[in-house]
């Protein structure tokens, strides 16, 4: 018998609803600053372990009395209400104190890339330059090897805009003898004894330069651990709760330019994410350990994984630098019970000889978002879990990081493959046609609708920042809605399956977004570019997607192996190596020349047939040596089938 509705209109029937507990949906949001929530929440737990980094733990009962140290110390520079810190830092301990901590007594913690994301220093520093300028940041708080990269080049023009201080934190302030000896052996087994090697030079290196830029710094640099030292005596205003206060920004990719776009999230809106995970039957226990692998830049790593493990009493094993080649041996190491990320990284579980005969047992919440995954690899994974001992399945969810990220959730008897479960509990989804944006109805009979899918809720980014409109809201029947440009289709029971992206935009293998139309308009400025389009391709090196450039010149004439080349290395200067508004990450990795592109039978541009034709070896590839904190260099390599392209 098909579902009754009071009305069609999805965002009005609520139908989903039906799966969650009648009493939770009566509890109200709480009304809290974030570290208020997350201690009342964990207070009686004090002696679990909240993280732990390289087998060193650090207790809940420990946390507090750090993240008070770090509001100690950011009072003691003067650091009050409002004022915006940008935060250049990875995944450690210290991070997480600094957040609590800045919100505690009213700040704003702005968390931008720490990776310097372009092979010229220069570029990665002007655009660290833009944002503070940007988002009316006063002080920057950095790791390090970030402030040698991206801060030190920009001293002169911070001392101009009345910048006094960089406070700056070694990512070996939290370790003890244990935890480097750890890192150290972590480091051999994940890189070999060379790696190892390469490492600790590396890191020798690192220190020397990081001293010498130090010792003429025309701004004063202070170390974040001696800051903590000296101001354990000071006193700081702790700030009460003050609805829907801002307390972070963080970011994504830009919708218009392929500049990273400040997101907005207050108080409100991040307690209200970890509050309705506790009625949507999320498996996030108290003391499960988490791999906390997503950065504090994205939502779903500060939201999602950060204050919501957090606030679950969960330990959260903190992954400075990662790499998915090594998600199996850091799943073999630390046994987690919950891991969240990009469907690839699990998809590649499957073939990792590192798990080949580990039993799995001990994991309970395996969830992926960022992108969809095909039916039957979804029954594949689910199927390597069983055979493994895992008692769960695979779970995934919908969202954005306007939404804190996750915002719809798949479990239990709506998680079927493929789709994307359905709204969380404090969410309210409705569908628009993607051209008109009219709303769209159940018909009499009519068991699925589809269309682009609109979200209203109480994680939704109010969009605005000092005045300026970053991310539109809509309004129907009197309901503020964004738009999400993710084409779907939803059943009678609300459960929602993903189709497309209107704008065709995919996740790379690290997570980072890539939205082809961007990079298409900026390319297609180059004057010898008559049709390009972007693409994903698996790469297996990185197991995972990257980029391709399938391109169409206006010039006739053949290309030989260096011309082409010559080409890309053009183009790669020009419109990513130089361009401070472009992240060297949205560089296609894979050059493809053809003489024209594949169409449809209706005449357009035939974009899965691109995508199905993959790697043929009539590619220049672009060698990119990164990491999740770092770009090295960049190779140019020519196609490796030797032959010329002639043009018609």
């Amino acid at each position: 018998m098909k579902e009754e509705l009071k009305t069609g209109y999805p965002h009005k029937d609520k139908m989903w609803l039906k799966y969650y507990d009648s009493e939770f949906l009566k509890r109200k949001n709480p009304s809290a600053g974030i570290y208020d929530y997350m201690k009342e929440k964990t207070k009686n737990i004090q002696d679990y372990t909240a993280l732990s980094y390289f087998g060193k733990k650090v207790l809940y009962g420990e946390l507090y009395e750090n993240i008070d140290f770090a509001s100690k110390a950011l009072t003691s520079l003067g650091i009050k209400k409002n004022d915006r810190i940008m935060y250049l830092m990875p995944n450690i301990p210290e991070t997480a104190y600094l957040m609590y901590g800045t919100t505690q007594i009213g700040a704003v913690a702005d968390y931008v890339d720490p990776r310097p994301d372009s092979v010229d220093l220069k570029i990665s520093a002007k655009k660290i330059l833009d944002l503070f300028v940007e988002e009316k940041s006063n002080y920057i708080i950095a790791l390090d090897q970030c402030y040698l990269a991206m801060i030190k080049p920009i001293e002169k023009e911070l001392k101009e805009l009345g910048i006094e201080n960089i406070v700056v934190v070694s990512a070996s302030d939290s370790m003890d003898l244990k935890a480097t000896a750890n890192y150290m052996l972590e480091t051999a087994n994940f890189e070999g004894l060379k790696g190892l090697r390469n490492k600790l030079a590396n890191m020798k290196k690192m220190d020397e330069l990081i001293k010498e830029a130090r010792k003429d710094s025309i701004i004063k640099v202070i170390d974040y651990r001696n800051l903590v030292r000296d101001s354990r005596y000071v006193k700081f205003e702790k700030m009460g709760y003050e609805p829907n206060k801002l307390d972070l920004i963080v970011h994504t990719s830009g919708t218009s330019s392929p500049k990273p776009k400040a997101i907005p999230l207050t108080n409100d809106n991040l307690n209200s994410y970890v509050h309705q995970t506790f009625g949507a039957n999320m498996v996030m226990n108290e003391g499960d350990k988490a791999l906390h692998m997503l950065p504090y830049f994205a939502a779903y790593g500060v939201v999602d994984v950060t204050h919501a493990g957090l606030c679950h009493g969960n330990n959260l094993i903190q992954i400075p630098e990662f790499s998915p080649v090594n998600l199996g041996k850091l799943i073999k190491k630390y046994k987690p019970q919950t891991i969240i990320g990009t469907p690839t990284w699990f998809l590649n579980l499957m073939k990792d000889k590192n798990i080949k005969n580990v039993d799995l047992e001990f994991l309970k919440m395996i969830t992926y978002g960022g992108d969809t995954m095909e039916y039957q690899d979804e029954i594949a994974v689910n199927e390597f879990l069983k055979a493994h001992n895992c008692n769960s399945k695979i779970t995934k969810g919908h969202g954005m990081s306007e939404t804190c990220g996750c915002a719809s959730f798949a479990i239990d008897d709506y998680n079927i493959p493929r789709t994307m479960g359905i709204p969380m509990p404090s969410m309210t989804y409705g569908i628009v046609d993607p051209e008109t944006k009219k709303l769209i109805k159940f018909e009499d009979g009519q068991d699925e609708i589809e269309g682009e899918l609109i979200i209203s809720g109480p994680t939704v980014t109010s969009g605005v920042l000092d005045g300026k409109i970053i991310v539109p809201h809509y309004e129907y029947d009197d309901m503020d809605f964004i738009l999400t440009r993710d084409i779907a289709k939803m059943s009678r029971d609300g459960i929602m399956e993903f189709l497309e992206r209107k704008d065709r935009s995919f996740t790379r293998f690290d997570g980072f977004k890539v939205k082809p139309h961007e990079l298409e308009n900026m390319l297609k400025q180059d004057p010898r570019i008559k049709y390009c389009v972007v693409s994903p391709y698996f790469d297996k090196e990185k197991m995972g997607n990257m980029s391709m450039a399938t391109i169409v010149l206006n010039s006739k004439e053949e290309l030989c192996d260096s011309e082409k080349c010559e080409i890309v290395n053009d183009i790669l200067n020009k419109y990513f190596i130089k361009n401070s508004n472009v992240s060297s990450r949205q560089i296609p990795t894979m050059f493809k020349f053809k003489d024209e592109l594949p169409q449809t039978k209706m005449a357009k541009i035939d974009y899965n047939a691109i995508i199905n034709e993959g790697i043929t070896g009539d590619e220049v590839e672009v060698v990119l040596e990164e990491t999740n904190i770092s770009i090295g260099d960049i190779q140019i390599l020519p196609p490796k089938n030797k032959k010329m392209i002639k043009k018609k």
